[in-house]
């Protein structure tokens, strides 16, 4: 059923973001062929489908249509506080929905609350194909720092994305 599930999030996504282009180059304003409820991503499965799912749309729609499509924060590939993020290999930061301002900027150095280098981390796994990656961040949401997923994959020798969400600390569900 879980399989089932994940290709029907998979299609709905591919579907939305092919509409989407071709309202862009046809001039229709986008938000006329966005689903209305795209289904928010809670499990590390679905995590990897959406990220799987945003690599074959890259690899077929080319660079430049991915990224400016990554960055539309009400297309399908922003649902909320996961979203496609985005790098080339050299560090520098192509897609961030929520930072366009640090687009074009390295972020190699950019360090989690416990000192890892966390884009470092990620390219070395998207460099050896995809991966899961396990950190903590701060979650806007709630302005606390917490622990977080990403999934991270490459798109080609050039550059790699991924998406992330924040799961449930451990430590808090063994607290009584």
């Amino acid at each position: 059923m879980k399989t089932h599930t994940v290709l029907v999030i998979n299609a709905l996504i591919i579907i939305s973001a092919l509409a989407g282009s071709i309202a862009a180059a046809e001039g229709i304003k986008s938000s006329a062929v966005q689903p209305a409820n795209s289904p928010a991503i809670s499990s590390e499965e679905e995590l990897a489908a959406f990220v799987e799912s945003a690599a074959a749309y890259a690899q077929s729609m080319g660079r430049d249509v991915a990224i400016r499509d990554f960055m539309n924060i009400s297309g399908p590939w922003v649902r909320g506080e996961t979203y496609i993020f985005a790098h080339d290999f050299n560090g520098t930061a192509l897609v961030l929905p929520y930072l366009p301002d640090d687009v074009g900027t390295n972020r190699l150095d950019l360090q989690d609350a416990e000192g890892r280098y966390i884009n470092r981390d990620m390219r070395a796994i998207a460099m050896n194909k995809s991966g899961f990656y396990h950190y903590v961040y701060r979650n806007p949401a709630t302005n606390e720092t917490e622990p977080k997923v990403s999934y991270v994959m490459k798109v080609d020798d050039t550059w790699w994305l991924g998406s992330g969400i924040y799961v449930e600390d451990e430590n808090k569900k063994q607290s009584p």
